[in-house]
């Protein structure tokens, strides 16, 4: 590839609108002039991720990662500065020729998908193709599952043998890749399929390459106790971060921006045969961190459609407080499954009731939460309390209304006044809290609050049928990156950057603070900004590109250039402003210098130095007529 120089990486990325790069990946909503999402560096509920079409960059306020196209890709995808610019130049449709020596190096665990692909076209073979098929076959259609179907998802069969898939491929793999497969078991020198006498659903990625297997028992006399066996950790899979169907259903996740969550296989196979797309399951597992922070990168809803019995409700009511905002709920009547219901009443109805049935977190938790014991007062009140503050938080009052209302029905000993009044009292709580939270640059932009965890959390264990490998599937580094929780800046630190922001964008405002030698920003961070801005515009015949700038800065302080040009500034500068921000500058450093002169007076009393009393005194009077 023929290296560009910086003016054609800057013209390639003026003729990129960054915004239709970051929003394949991260759900944008227009904010003002920029674009915001949830940030896919770090775990968050509230957007912070700030995407800037106007000036070509993101910046996340909570973690502070940011940067313009190529760095996005680079960070996203986790993969070098040319693979970038060469996806870049290919989305804008540019030909960016690549010589032999330099084409992408295979992914390392290629050999491993190679493997799980076989495996699946063996399994899919031996249920269309023989006599032990035919019966499985028959066993699927008789659960609604025909020959479309089978080949939409692949699935297949596991004979009842112990080493079908090991003779087919073993002579084709190395061993270290048969070891790391998660496809066999190996004891006293001798090699097992870790699957025998099941019907097989592939597990694929996003990308539809097979990662895993999960097996369903289907003979009668099938003694195992496992309804399901998954494959264990491996290189490639990790079934706190995979979920089954993503692959099919992202196109359709993406252009809705919403998606419905299931337990299983069947129920997503039930709800693609009822006309829904976007559907993905967790194949029986919890519902995790890493699957939150999956979807969020694509979708803004979340619809839970999980199994009706107690263990499904449960697994909504955890599922709710790992998503956050954003979330409804589909019971699922008669304590059925989502499969179970399609089959029952058909698949019209399961699409009926997954569109038209959802109800609110408010709704589902006053059911869930309700005590056993109605009769018990104290129960009752306790009820109240937990509910009420949560009515408090919904923004409709006629929502609030209805949610008292229905809070009356359930509980005997209580009229509709006592229950409002609970809500009230809190809804001056939640009224007082959101009126004393403060953003980022408060009063000079609306800019979101820090992110809810400092921290990744780290997933919990999965019970894996075994226990996972040394080398099980990690996700890239950049998702445990500490997030540096951003401290409310001062005045001053506003006025600095406000500063700073015109010099950058208005060259003649640079060039006049450049002729001052006396100058000086007060605090480090924009004083070094300062002197790299004076550099760039010299080399540049004193124009500034700003993402050129962000590249050559180290990485704290390129966090705090990228809060500077995030600032939401009128594009006119009057003609006072400038003058009012130094004027300001110069008072806040009025104000610290009296406030060090304190700070010396009080040490000179405890000393006893009269002497030194009197002198510091005297300029604290000269001063404070400074100020």
């Amino acid at each position: 590839m023929a290296i560009l120089t910086n003016e054609e990486l800057t013209d390639l990325k003026a003729n990129i609108n960054i915004v239709d790069i970051i929003s394949q990946y991260v759900a944008l909503t227009k904010n003002g002039k920029s674009y915001l999402g949830l940030c896919p560096f770090h775990g968050e509920k509230t957007p912070s991720f700030n995407v800037n079409a106007e000036k070509g960059f993101y910046h996340c306020f909570g973690c502070g990662k940011s940067g313009d196209a190529i760095e996005f890709l680079k960070e996203y995808k986790q993969i070098g500065f040319r693979d970038a610019v060469i996806e870049l130049a290919d989305f804008a449709g540019l030909d960016l020729k690549i010589e032999a020596s330099q084409q992408v190096q295979e992914n390392p665990n290629q050999p491993i998908l190679d493997l799980n692909n076989q495996a699946a076209r063996l399994y899919n073979i031996l249920l269309m193709s023989t006599e032990l098929g035919e019966k499985a076959r028959k066993y699927l259609e008789e659960r609604g599952i025909g020959r479309d179907l089978i080949k939409r998802f692949n699935i297949g069969l596991a004979p009842d043998e112990n080493d079908f898939i090991f003779k087919n491929v073993s002579n084709k793999f190395e061993e270290g890749v048969l070891a790391n497969s998660g496809l066999f078991h190996f004891s006293n020198q001798n090699t097992f399929d870790a699957f025998s006498n099941r019907i097989m659903f592939p597990i694929t990625n996003e990308y539809g390459h097979t990662i895993g297997f999960s097996g369903r028992k289907w003979q009668e006399n099938d003694q195992s106790k496992a309804k399901y066996i998954n494959t264990t950790a491996t290189p490639v899979f990790d079934k706190s971060y995979e979920l089954w169907n993503l692959d099919k259903a992202k196109p359709f996740i993406s252009k809705n921006h919403e998606v419905y969550l299931m337990e299983g296989f069947m129920d997503v196979i039930a709800a693609y045969q009822s006309g829904m797309n976007n559907v993905v399951a967790s194949m029986g597992t919890a519902l995790t961190e890493k699957h939150v922070r999956r979807l969020k990168q694509l979708a803004k809803k979340f619809v839970l459609v999980y199994d009706g019995d107690s263990a499904g409700q449960n697994a909504i009511y955890k599922a709710m407080n790992l998503i956050g905002d954003d979330v409804s709920i589909v019971k699922v009547p008669e304590g059925m499954d989502p499969d179970e219901y399609q089959k029952h009443y058909g698949t019209e109805e399961l699409a009926h009731l997954m569109q038209d049935g959802r109800i609110q977190p408010i709704e589902f938790l006053i059911d869930f939460l309700k005590p056993s014991n109605l009769s018990n007062l104290q129960a009752q009140i306790d009820f109240i309390d937990q509910i009420a503050q949560m009515i408090a938080k919904v923004k409709s009052i006629t929502a609030q209304d209805a949610f008292v209302r229905k809070l009356v029905e359930i509980l005997p000993d209580f009229e509709y006044n006592q229950v409002e009044s609970a809500v009230n009292l809190r809804r001056e709580n939640v009224r007082s809290n959101q009126e004393n939270e403060a953003s980022f640059f408060e009063g000079m932009n609306e800019l979101p609050s820090p992110p809810d965890n400092a921290y990744y959390d780290q997933a919990e264990p999965v019970n894996w049928e075994e226990k996972p490998q040394e080398n099980a599937y990690q996700r890239p580094a950049f998702q445990k990156t500490e997030v540096q929780i951003r401290v409310k800046p001062t005045t001053v630190e506003l006025v600095e950057a406000q500063l700073l922001h015109r010099m950058i964008y208005h060259p003649s405002i640079l060039k006049r603070f450049a002729q001052d030698e006396k100058f000086k920003f007060i605090h480090q961070q924009f004083q070094k900004l300062f002197d790299v801005l004076m550099i760039e515009s010299m080399s540049y015949d004193g124009l500034v590109e700003p993402n050129h700038l962000a590249s050559e800065l180290d990485e704290e302080l390129r966090q705090y250039f990228y809060d500077v040009i995030s600032l939401d500034l009128p594009d006119d500068v009057p003609t006072q402003e400038i003058d009012d921000l130094l004027k300001k500058m110069e008072k806040e450093q009025g104000e610290s210098q009296l406030a060090d002169l304190f700070n010396q007076l009080e040490v000179a009393k405890k000393a006893g130095n009269v002497e030194r009393e009197l002198e510091l005194t005297v300029q604290i009077v000269n001063q404070k007529k400074k100020l």
